[in-house]
């Protein structure tokens, strides 16, 4: 893809030059018109229709003068240029690095308190997340797999969504972690990347961002950090935006949760030969030694 034909013929910008910055389910550059630096994403195919909301989510935001980076409309006043190779989405470059929920936990749960609230008025549709995404994605996959434990997971799982099905609906960011809520150096949040935004649980997003256990290996001490930040993140989210005593406690639930979901994104964004059996093995074990530990800690 020739990236500066297409911003030089769709934008009122004159860019001479590009650097690749990052390829994932996007892949990110720097551009540049003479010494003004602008960031942009360029958005596969596959992931198309999630980053056409993403994108309607962050310039409705961007009107209610919500903290995200601010989107450059194209000469068509059209806050993207649409491809046979993807979706570009440029913005100004906002200085700074990812947020730590440690050190900021007050001021994440204040900028996801007014995110919440201010996205009661959206007039769009948005994707609704139901127990297919969060654990049939996941059993699915395993099933494809031929892996010998996939019951276990679904009994699991199963359980886990009795649990939550009845918490409280609404707008839910969907990928809310560190290097999503962006931190400048005078110290204002910018929150990033809306392509996973949904209809779904509200608390998921004050669980991802304050979810402190190591996804890979089991850490007898994440419960109890993780903890912490919550307990930090809450009075100041409380603020702005009201979380029932039910969507509170869900908060250790959600994160056994975000394993099924997360994995499933994984492999489907990776094949199913990305992990192998003893990678599902440790990743069972790690859900049990959670769910004990939680028994414990009620």
């Amino acid at each position: 893809m020739d990236i500066l034909r297409i911003l030089n013929e769709f934008y009122p910008i004159s860019f001479d030059k590009s650097n690749m910055m990052r390829d994932a389910g996007s892949v990110s550059y720097a551009v540049f018109s003479g010494n003004d630096r602008y960031f942009l994403r360029v958005i596969k195919p596959a992931f198309l229709n999630n980053a056409v909301l993403g994108v309607d989510v962050q310039v409705f935001l961007l009107n209610r003068g919500f903290p995200v980076p601010p989107v450059i409309f194209t000469k068509d006043n059209l806050p993207y240029v649409k491809t046979g190779e993807g979706l570009l989405i440029l913005y100004d470059f906002v200085e700074g690095s990812e947020s730590n929920p440690e050190q900021d936990a007050p001021a994440i749960g204040a900028l996801i308190g007014k995110l919440h609230i201010t996205m009661k008025e959206y007039p769009g549709e948005l994707t609704k997340r139901d127990k297919h995404f969060f654990v049939g994605r996941y059993i699915d996959i395993l099933s494809r797999k031929q892996y010998p434990k996939t019951d276990e997971f679904l009994s699991y799982g199963s359980a886990l969504w009795e649990k939550v099905r009845d918490l409280p609906r609404g707008y839910s960011h969907g990928d809310m972690y560190d290097g999503n809520i962006h931190k400048t150096p005078g110290g204002k949040f910018y929150l990033l990347d809306f392509d996973t935004s949904c209809e779904g649980f509200p608390m998921y997003d004050p669980t991802l961002i304050c979810n402190k256990t190591h996804y890979f290996n089991f850490d007898e001490y994440g419960y109890e950090k993780s903890k912490k930040i919550l307990s930090r993140f809450l009075p100041e989210y409380l603020k702005y935006n009201t979380l029932s005593q039910p969507e509170i406690n869900a908060f250790y639930d959600l994160i056994a949760l975000y394993h099924f979901a997360l994995q499933a994104t994984v492999i489907e964004n990776f094949g199913l030969d990305c992990v192998d059996n003893a990678f599902l093995d440790k990743q069972l074990d790690w859900l049990y030694r959670w769910r004990e530990q939680c028994e414990r800690a009620r």
